[in-house]
C-alpha cells in the first residue's frame, strides 16, 4: 500500500512537548475500599456472541488495531486502582528540578565560552551528553519493565517509574530546544538538525496520555484511578479510561532497533497504513509524519479518535503507540447477558486492557438501574469498581484473564463470567507478524509532513 503524497514539508524546529509544572500541595492518601465479600460459587463462563456494530451508514465497524505485548510473552499484568502518593510525587518533582538545573548549567556553560571555537566545542559536547541521556532513559524503562515482570516491583512502583521517565523526557526535550537555540546564535556553527529531530522524536514516545494522567493521580490532582498494566519481552502496555475517553500506550523495546538511518516520509506512512488499516481506511482529518533519524512519529486524527505511532527506521516497524478513543466509538463486539430477580446484566467487552461496558436494566421494562459493580479476577477478593449510575452504565477495563462481573441492586445479585477477547494486533507487533518491508530509504534531514484530508 502506498501512502498519499506529501503535501507540505517543513523543518522540525519547535518543541513537541510542554514544560512540567511544580509539585501540588500535600494531599492525604485515602484508604483503599474494603473488598466485597464472597457471594457463593462463581457462575460458569458463557460463550460471548459476536455483535456487529455499524455506523450511521450501516457500515460494519471493525476494532482498531493496537500495539500490544503478545499473549504468549506476557509475564505479568494487573488492573489496579492507584492513589495519591506523596513520597513518589516529591521524588518526581525533585528529579524534574535536577534535570532543569542541568539544562540551565548547560546553557550557562555554553554562554560563558570565551571563544567561538570553545562555544562550538561545548555545544557538540552538550549534544553528545543529551543523546547519552536519551539512551539511558530507554535502558531505565527496560530495567523497570523487566523488574516488574520478575515480581520485584509493584504495579504502583512501575507506574511511578514510567511517570518519572515521562517527566525526565519532557525536561530533556526542553534541553534539546535550548541547545537548538544556542546553536542558531553561534556564528559559523550548523548543528545537525537530523540528530536534534531524532532526539525529540524518541523522547515523545515516553510522553503519553496514560502517564500524564497517572502523574496527576500520584500528585493528588486527580481522583484515584484504575489502570491496566501488562509487561513481557521488554515491552509494556498501559491503559485507562479518563471520563468518556479510552487511552492507551504501548512500548515494545524488543521491536526497536535504534540504529537506522533516515527514511522517506512516505515509507513511514506506508508502515503505519499497513499496521492500522482500520484507521487508515476511515475518515482522517489530519495526518502528520515527523521525520529525522531513527524514529518517525506518525500522528493521525481520525473519526474515531487519534493515534501517534512510532516507526523504527531500521526495523521498519511500529514499536510504540499512543491512542485516544472516545468510548462511544469503541467497538465492543462481544456480549454476555444474564438475568435474575428482575435485573438484566449486559456486558459488552473487548480484550485485555480494553474497555468493558457494564449495563444493568430492569428485566421487564428495560429501564436503566443503578447498581453496584464488583469484578473478581483470579484468586483475589472481588474488587468494587463503581456503580452503573442513573443511565445504568459503567465503563471499566478488562483484566488479562477470565473474570467475574457481579452487580447488586434491589437486594439482588447477578453475575456472569467473562473471557476476554483477542485484540487485532499491529502487524509485526505480535502473533508472528513479519514487519512492514517497504521501498528503499532515501536519507533526509529532520522534517515534518502534514497531510490534510477532506
Amino acid at each position: 500500500m502506498r501512502a498519499l503524497p506529501v503535501l507540505v514539508v517543513a523543518l522540525l524546529l519547535s518543541s513537541t512537548v510542554g514544560a512540567t509544572g511544580g509539585l501540588a500541595g500535600v494531599v492525604s492518601e485515602p484508604s483503599p475500599p474494603a473488598p466485597a465479600p464472597e457471594s457463593g460459587p462463581e457462575p460458569a463462563a458463557l460463550d460471548a456472541p459476536v455483535v456487529a456494530q455499524t455506523d450511521e451508514n450501516r457500515t460494519t465497524l471493525r476494532q482498531i488495531n493496537v500495539l500490544d505485548v503478545p499473549p504468549e510473552s506476557v509475564d505479568r499484568s494487573v488492573v489496579a486502582r492507584h492513589y495519591v502518593d506523596l513520597g513518589p510525587a516529591v521524588g518526581l518533582s525533585t528529579n524534574a528540578t535536577t534535570h532543569r538545573l542541568r539544562t540551565l548549567a548547560m546553557v550557562e556553560r555554553v554562554r560563558r565560552a570565551e571563544t567561538t571555537d570553545l562555544r562550538r566545542e561545548r555545544l557538540l559536547a552538550a549534544l553528545r551528553d543529551l543523546e547519552t541521556a536519551v539512551d539511558e532513559l530507554d535502558r531505565r524503562q527496560t530495567a523497570a519493565v523487566d523488574a516488574y515482570s520478575r515480581g520485584e516491583l509493584t504495579s504502583q512502583e512501575l507506574l511511578v517509574t514510567l511517570v518519572g521517565i515521562s517527566i525526565t523526557a519532557q525536561e530533556l526535550n526542553d534541553r534539546r530546544t535550548q541547545l537548538e537555540e544556542l546553536s542558531a546564535d553561534t556564528r559559523g556553527f550548523d548543528i545537525d538538525r537530523g540528530r536534534l529531530a531524532s532526539i525529540g522524536n524518541r523522547l515523545s514516545a515516553f510522553i503519553g496520555p496514560v502517564r500524564g494522567h497517572a502523574r496527576a493521580v500520584l500528585r493528588g490532582n486527580a481522583d484515584p484511578h484504575r489502570f491496566y498494566v501488562a509487561t513481557g519481552a521488554g515491552g509494556v502496555t498501559i491503559s485507562t479510561i479518563i471520563g468518556d475517553t479510552y487511552v492507551r500506550e504501548a512500548y515494545r523495546g524488543d521491536l526497536r532497533n535504534g540504529a537506522g538511518s533516515a527514511i522517506e516520509l512516505e515509507v513511514a506512512l506506508d508502515i503505519v497504513a499497513e499496521s492500522y488499516p482500520v484507521i487508515w481506511n476511515t475518515t482522517r482529518e489530519q495526518t502528520q509524519v515527523f521525520g529525522g533519524g531513527e524514529t518517525y512519529p506518525v500522528r493521525i486524527g481520525h473519526s474515531r479518535g487519534d493515534l501517534t505511532a512510532y516507526v523504527d527506521s531500521d526495523a521498519r516497524i511500529v514499536y510504540a503507540e499512543h491512542q485516544r478513543r472516545p468510548l462511544e466509538t469503541v467497538v465492543t463486539d462481544q456480549r454476555l447477558e444474564r438475568a435474575d430477580g428482575g435485573l438484566r446484566l449486559v456486558v459488552n467487552h473487548t480484550y485485555p486492557g480494553g474497555p468493558v461496558q457494564i449495563r444493568v436494566v430492569d428485566e421487564a421494562t428495560d429501564d436503566p438501574v443503578e447498581a453496584s459493580v464488583t469484578i473478581k479476577a483470579g484468586p483475589t477478593p472481588p474488587e468494587p469498581v463503581g456503580t452503573t449510575g442513573s443511565d445504568g452504565t459503567l465503563w471499566t477495563l478488562s483484566p488479562n484473564r477470565q473474570y467475574t462481573v457481579t452487580v447488586e441492586a434491589r437486594g439482588t445479585n447477578v453475575s456472569t463470567v467473562v473471557v476476554p477477547g483477542v485484540p487485532p494486533r499491529v502487524v509485526g507487533g505480535g502473533d508472528g507478524g513479519d514487519g512492514n518491508a517497504t521501498a528503499t530509504a532515501t536519507p533526509m534531514d529532520g522534517a515534518v509532513a502534514d497531510l490534510y484530508h477532506p
